[in-house]
């Protein structure tokens, strides 16, 4: 290749990585100007959601079982209820019930707004000082706890610009200093869970979506499935049966809020 032809590709690479920031300026400015900086539980002006707003929010005094709510230690499935289940167990933050987490969550994955993020992350990230997850006295280190976000399809991460489960994860990691890694793939494109309401056609709708990502190593590892919101755990099943099929041995789920 000549010295003029690797310039030149230089050059173009370095115009398409501007176009690309000018677009990602462009779009910031228009979600300024159409949603204006308001907390969106009281509308106090200044962040998305204020000192006030976030201090109200409450964490649960107890883990529970994620099907039945009986009282356990970490969260886990119950004897009664952990029969056929591949999920450990789930750390939910919030009850999707409340309707400041459900406008943060809702803003934040259907409107775009990524701002929302951090303010869910810090959410996620009290719970699990509260309750010191990952408990310091599991046999496997918390550093050796792997962070995960559950997939989106090509498709529905381009129409939306972004993976909400994916940004969560990777802010959570930072300020735990937990590993990330995305290892799953979704490899179906299916409706959106919420459009659905029986468990079984969840359940369906879901099947045979994920698998694992080329070269990951899961084998004798542990993940936290992170996800926005945890409504019969379907999909999060359907995670963590992928994983534990590889050799994954716990799974278990993070989310915002619990539906």
């Amino acid at each position: 290749m000549m010295k003029g032809d690797s310039k030149n590709m230089f050059q173009q690479s370095q115009t398409v990585t501007n176009i690309n920031q000018i677009f990602k300026y462009l779009k910031q400015w228009l979600v300024e100007a159409i949603w204006p900086t308001k907390c969106l539980a009281c509308g106090r002006e200044g962040s998305w959601c204020c000192p006030v707003c976030l201090a109200s929010f409450t964490f649960p005094r107890q883990l529970n079982c994620p099907d039945c709510g009986t009282l356990s230690a970490l969260g886990e499935f119950c004897a009664a209820c952990k029969k056929d289940k591949y999920l450990n167990g789930l750390w939910p933050t919030q009850s999707y019930g409340n309707p400041n987490i459900r406008s943060l969550i809702k803003s934040f994955k259907f409107e775009g707004l990524t701002g929302a993020a951090p303010y869910l992350v810090e959410l996620m990230y009290g719970l699990m000082r509260a309750f010191n997850l990952p408990p310091a006295w599991h046999t496997v280190p918390a550093n050796q706890w792997c962070l995960t976000p559950v997939p989106l399809t090509n498709r529905r991460q381009r129409a939306r610009n972004f993976n909400q489960s994916e940004l969560l994860a990777k802010l959570l990691a930072e300020k735990t200093a937990l590993p990330y890694e995305n290892v799953l793939l979704r490899i179906h494109f299916s409706k959106p869970q919420s459009e659905l309401s029986a468990d079984n056609l969840r359940l369906e709708n879901v099947k045979g979506c994920f698998e694992i990502k080329k070269e990951s190593l899961i084998t004798g590892r542990i993940f936290i499935l992170v996800d926005d919101v945890y409504t019969t755990g379907a999909t999060m099943e359907e995670c963590a049966k992928v994983l534990k099929k590889a050799g994954a041995c716990e799974v278990w789920g993070l989310v915002v809020a619990k539906g």
